[in-house]
């Protein structure tokens, strides 16, 4: 059974740019904005979600933070 951290390096280089929600190893939802994201996991009547959002190459490289 592959670790959490290996799940989730597979997750962020699947969805680089995007917000992802997670919970256990199964992506549940995924969204370009954070507001969308929270309403797909609500509509699906989901909690304890896990939700990040993935840098793309060129926000790691200038170190781009919320």
């Amino acid at each position: 059974m592959e670790s959490e951290q290996i799940f989730l390096d597979g997750v962020k280089k699947k969805f680089a740019g995007k917000w992802v929600g997670v919970k256990g190893r199964e992506v549940v939802a995924v969204s370009e904005s954070h507001e969308e994201l929270v309403r797909k996991i609500k509509r699906k009547g989901l909690d304890g979600v896990y939700i990040f959002y993935v840098l793309t190459e060129k926000e790691k490289k200038y170190e781009f933070l919320f």
